[in-house]
């Protein structure tokens, strides 16, 4: 019963948030005259993935604790095509009266170790059932096409990290990270200048 309660109240996260980032992409399309987000995606936390989460922190392994402690049960993930459209699209969210961000996380400023780039935000917005509300927190990514690319090639990896060669791989695919955001910047710049035109 609790995980049905659970994951409907997941749906109204959802839909709450998709509804919100579609309106921000339809303002900055029309503001711009250009696509600014490809895709948003949505996903609800695996018990499996929720489990080796709570015992990598050392929390307590239930779902009341998961609740409490977990930033990412619940996660949304936008992709734009251009570098700077991440930022103006987490501005506009930022925006938002009823959205209140938790914490930023800009791996894209300072990436993470293993090359991964994203920009994260931790938000909670109110949902509304019946007469009565609640607070619900969720894990926003906003990244570019290339970092989403990057970042599937790194989730695949995760699974073979005690496979031979997976070591060699994972060097190759940081070197890949510092590429893909020279390029993000050079096809930023190339967009500016054709704009221009």
């Amino acid at each position: 019963m609790e995980k049905e309660k659970y994951e409907l109240r997941y749906q109204y996260v959802v839909g709450i948030l998709k509804a919100k980032i579609n309106i921000i992409n339809e303002q900055l399309s029309r503001e711009y005259g250009r696509e600014i987000i490809r895709e948003v995606s949505s996903r609800l936390k695996k018990p499996d993935s929720i489990h080796a989460k709570l015992l990598r922190k050392d929390y307590e392994r239930n779902f009341a604790a998961a609740k409490k402690k977990l930033n990412d049960l619940i996660g949304i993930r936008i992709v734009c095509l251009f570098l700077d459209d991440v930022y103006k699209v987490a501005e506009m969210l930022q925006k938002q009266s009823d959205v209140e961000v938790i914490k930023i996380k800009d791996y894209i400023e300072k990436p993470k170790k293993n090359g991964y780039m994203s920009l994260h935000m931790i938000v909670e917005i109110p949902i509304y059932l019946g007469e009565q509300s609640e607070i619900k927190r969720a894990e926003i990514q906003i990244r570019t096409s290339a970092m989403d690319f990057w970042s599937v090639l790194d989730y695949q990896l995760i699974y073979k990290k005690n496979v031979s060669g997976a070591e060699e791989v994972a060097k190759e695919l940081k070197g890949y990270s510092e590429e893909i955001a020279a390029l993000d910047k050079k096809m930023m710049k190339l967009r500016n200048k054709i704009d221009k035109i």
